[in-house]
């Protein structure tokens, strides 16, 4: 397995390679630029030619791209046009917020979605399959936006379970150490369970699925005939294999929850790289906007390297060439 991970981790490296490539070129295609903004009406004409000068956007292609690769190569992700500081101050909060969002909507997901598709492929065509069929086809139905502020309207303000916005409380902020890390936990788990209830219904659907087509197999029909218990049967013969797809599936529901928070984050004000994304090519902030790109690009990359090693921890009889 280690020599499989170590082929795919020297794979990564053309290919973030041919990423930065398509992420500046797209950038470079975009009209206007942050500067235009910081040039005083009364400023003299060439102040803006002055100003792009110094930022280095009037040097060659290449000349900008290599100086970018190489400050990227030393954690050095450039200056915002918008802002004034560094990059990585931008979007440093940002981007734990969504991090954070991320791994517990994950975490949710799956918790609600492998039980639930295992139970209704089990219980095919009995009235809780139907039941669980009916919950996918509804919330498959609804608009993130829609059921994130049915969410906010019935659990924060109705109930009052939990907060409707922010991602921490500013006393617990002050406080710091483990108040601020319970506080931020509080503070996602409304956010982070309204993703995983609309983007565990594909995986819901394609698990059941799974179950009821390996139940029917074969092998299955040969391991009953032979007197195996059916606990045995479900969880040493039909659990496997009807896992393994979905375990190859684990990378795309990472990078989906990672680049589909934006919504979230928006309804809930929890101040994360999504909303910051949107703001800073609204801004024409293109250090901020390609440094948040190419952290997407590099979660999905990664995220399907993650698939991988699931996949043969899953069945270890698998080796991914």
């Amino acid at each position: 397995m280690w020599k499989t991970v170590v082929r795919r981790l020297l794979i990564l490296i053309p290919q973030l390679i041919a990423l930065s490539l398509i992420v500046f070129f797209l950038a470079s295609l975009m009209p206007g630029d942050a500067l235009r903004g910081q040039v005083e009406p009364g400023a003299p004409p060439g102040e803006l030619m002055r100003l792009r000068e110094e930022a280095g956007l009037l040097d060659p292609w290449y000349q900008q791209y290599t100086r970018w690769v190489s400050h990227i190569m030393r954690g050095d992700f450039g200056r915002s046009l918008q802002h004034r500081v560094a990059v990585t101050t931008v979007i440093g909060d940002s981007m734990m917020n969504t991090i954070r969002l991320s791994i517990m909507t994950t975490i949710f997901l799956y918790l609600i979605a492998i039980p639930l598709g295992l139970i209704a492929g089990r219980k095919n065509g009995k009235w809780i399959d139907k039941t669980i069929l009916m919950y996918v086809f509804i919330f498959f139905s609804i608009p993130t936006i829609v059921l994130s502020l049915i969410m906010v309207l019935v659990f924060a303000f109705n109930l009052g379970w939990f907060p409707a916005m922010n991602s921490v409380n500013p006393v617990a902020a002050v406080a710091g150490g483990w108040t601020e890390f319970w506080s931020r936990m509080y503070h996602l788990i409304l956010p982070s369970l309204t993703g995983a209830l609309i983007g565990g219904v594909g995986v819901i659907y394609f698990l059941r699925n799974q179950v009821i087509d390996v139940q029917n197999a074969d092998f299955i029909t040969t391991a009953r005939a032979k007197g195996t218990p059916e606990h045995r049967v479900y969880s040493h013969h039909v659990l496997r294999n009807a896992l393994l797809p979905v375990a190859g599936g684990i990378g795309a529901s990472i990078a989906a929850v990672f680049s589909g928070s934006f919504f979230i984050e928006t309804i809930f004000s929890l101040n994360g790289m999504g909303t910051l994304f949107l703001s800073s090519v609204l801004g024409r902030d293109w250090p901020v906007a390609m440094a948040l790109i190419m952290f997407y690009a590099i979660t999905g990359v990664v995220s399907m390297l993650l698939a991988d090693i699931t996949i043969m921890l899953v069945d270890p009889r698998i080796r991914i060439k």
